[in-house]
């Protein structure tokens, strides 16, 4: 069972408070998931964290806590950023494999291609609709 931690919301104008538990976990694995497709090889993953880190402005401490499963505590403004990053993580990807599909097009011909592309589309439909969900609220 994971890690649950309480984290008290600031209190409304009516001076009600509101709580709410959540895990580290998904945040973990998130981390670890970019982490490791951003990681060339043995040796590279503090330079794989700090690129991170650059990339996404979140702190090199904090995704290395999370990877390591140091972690103890995340704020609900810290979980946001991560799974902002990570949606923004795997839109790159995404995008990355339509370069490599346009590629393998030219190379190949269109046909082979044609579901992939389906599904990548669809993929990029999904990924879409969870960042503006999340810039939602």
């Amino acid at each position: 069972m994971p890690d649950k931690i309480k984290l008290t919301t600031i209190a409304n104008k009516q001076g009600n408070q509101g709580t709410q538990t959540m895990s580290t976990a998904a945040a973990a694995v998130y981390v670890r998931k970019m982490v490791e497709k951003e990681t060339s090889g043995n040796g590279d993953i503090d330079n794989a964290m700090r690129r991170l880190a650059n990339r996404y402005g979140l702190s090199f401490w904090q995704i290395s806590h999370l990877r390591n499963g140091k972690a103890k505590a995340l704020t609900i403004d810290a979980f946001k950023a991560i799974h902002a990053a990570y949606l923004r993580f795997c839109a790159q990807q995404i995008a990355s494999l339509e370069e490599e599909m346009a590629r393998a097009k030219a190379e190949y011909g269109d046909d082979h291609f044609t579901d992939i592309g389906d599904e990548i589309e669809a993929l990029r439909s999904k990924v879409r609709a969870a960042m503006e969900g999340h810039n939602g609220h």
